[in-house]
């Protein structure tokens, strides 16, 4: 059997994906290239890939995405370009992290050298929210330079179903989709259900954006659409007879006339940003997000052990005031510097530099290796495991030349630089600062204790006990006082009133 020259350190899917007409599909081609060259460096065998083209990543409806998220397993790690390929989404990219870890998958960066630390997951946190909030801000914009796009009632790229875009960038009809649009129409004014002609438009083959059968959602959306009586549409601009109507102005009334059947639900469901990462100070149980509605219909959320070994905590006052005191901290010149000075050491200690001169003296190695084997065949001393080494020592020099360049052609670390950073993470909303700072919340009946997701040297006086959880393992129960030490943590401390 022959030997393999190149061991592998496990299997990987690439996922690639490019946003919209500005990019170019070819940029699919760049991020699979650097994917493959980094799974050929580092000893990963590339099973399968997945390429959405013009998706959006502040949607999860992206066929291949969701393709890859059902075969999770199929690979050890999934590898993306950089980390915004995965998700722009605040809340789908935790979500569909967690679905990988739940199959034993890693979610990794070619570009990114995210450490598996406290300070990494502090940077990685960081960054997906101020990914998302450019991504909102990029919104803003784009949709600012459509904006005389839409006044000539031009399609701006979004696609809708019953028409087609024509030469001119405007919409025309398409008569196949449009006899569907009509009949649906048509079912609604006699009284059937969204969810009915849905099941109707599925069976005649209708799809959603995504490639799945059509839904009850997309119904909703069509048979609401005012494009379809003639009525162009797009932010605030709205303009009558802007496009061609597939229904009348009668039929289309008809059809928002039919009472709608109750749902039975009460809006939106909750979200809670620190679900998860709150835990019972007395047994160490998860607490929940649980909700409930009070007197006049008003929603109130709340964290409660299942146990129910302390109150349930007023979920709005827990991540307010949490957030609250992060960014008080970040306001203070010398708490700022001190966390700034907390990843400066981390980083000291895990050491480009030696990193570097690892990686030099490999590439030292590998050319001194090579060189003895020139050597060799030029004196007609010739060997049957040659060419099995030369393949060996050429794989280590690219290797050690590839993490040479990446690490110089990583940003120096500036303490100023890192506090002014953590500045602009201050002025993120309340749900992407928690998820930034916030390791574990541990609620008592009297008080709340929040580790921060970086560490600390300093050594301090105890004033109380406390245990905390790491990756579902609880730690010593350790001395601890306000916003000082905790093995590898920093927290604050601050009592309870809800």
């Amino acid at each position: 059997m022959e030997r393999r020259q190149h061991p592998m350190n496990g299997t990987a899917v690439i996922y690639a994906r490019y946003s919209c007409s500005r990019q170019r599909e070819a940029s699919i081609d760049d991020q699979l290239r650097v994917c493959r060259q980094w799974c050929e460096r580092e000893g990963y065998e590339v099973v399968a890939t997945y390429s959405d083209y013009a998706m959006s990543g502040r949607t999860d409806e992206r066929p291949e995405f969701q393709r890859m998220i059902a075969a999770a397993g199929e690979s050890d790690i999934v590898l993306v370009y950089m980390m915004d390929r995965f998700s722009r989404d605040p809340y789908d990219a935790p979500i569909y992290k967690r679905e990988l870890e739940r199959h034993g998958v890693r979610l990794v960066s070619a570009l990114e050298s995210i450490p598996d630390s406290p300070e990494g997951i502090l940077y990685e946190k960081l960054l997906e929210g101020l990914a998302a909030a450019e991504s909102a801000k990029t919104s803003v914009r784009s949709k600012r330079g459509m904006h005389g796009n839409a006044l000539k009632c031009m399609a701006n790229g979004v696609p809708v179903f019953g028409y087609r875009v024509g030469a001119d960038g405007r919409y025309e009809v398409d008569e196949h989709e449009a006899a569907m649009v009509r009949d649906a129409f048509v079912m609604r004014a006699a009284g059937e259900s969204y969810a009915g002609i849905a099941q109707a438009l599925a069976d005649r083959g209708v799809r959603t954006s995504a490639g799945r059968p059509c839904s009850t959602a997309m119904v909703t959306r069509m048979l609401r659409s005012m494009k379809y009586r003639g009525t162009y549409e797009f932010g605030d601009v709205r303009v009558e007879g802007g496009m061609p109507a597939i229904v009348d102005a009668s039929t289309w009334d008809d059809a928002q006339a039919t009472p709608t059947k109750s749902r039975g639900g009460r809006g939106r469901k909750a979200t809670f940003p620190l679900a998860g990462r709150v835990t019972c100070a007395v047994c160490g149980g998860n607490m929940g997000g649980t909700s409930g509605h009070g007197r006049g219909g008003k929603k109130y959320r709340y964290y409660r052990c299942p146990a129910d070994h302390v109150r349930q905590v007023n979920a709005a006052w827990l991540e307010s005031e949490t957030a609250r005191r992060i960014r008080e901290a970040l306001d203070d010149d010398e708490t700022a510097m001190r966390i700034a000075q907390a990843v400066a050491a981390y980083q000291s200690d895990d050491g480009a530099a030696t990193r570097r001169e690892a990686a030099q003296k490999s590439l030292r190695e590998a050319d001194r290796g090579l060189q003895h084997i020139q050597d060799a065949i030029e004196q007609g001393l010739v060997t049957p495991g040659m060419r099995e080494r030369i393949g060996q020592l050429t794989r280590q020099r690219d290797t050690a030349e590839a993490e040479i360049a990446r690490i110089d052609a990583m940003p120096r670390f500036d303490v100023e630089d890192f506090v002014r950073f953590l500045r602009v993470g201050a002025t993120l909303d309340d749900a992407h600062l928690l998820d930034a700072f916030v390791h574990q919340a541990i609620v008592s009946d009297e008080q709340v204790i929040v580790v921060y997701n970086y560490s600390s040297k300093e050594k301090v006086e105890p004033a109380h006990d406390v245990l905390v959880r790491l990756n579902e393992v609880w730690l010593p129960r350790v001395a601890t006082t306000r916003t000082e030490e905790l093995p590898g943590f920093i927290l604050f401390v601050f009592p309870r009133v809800a």
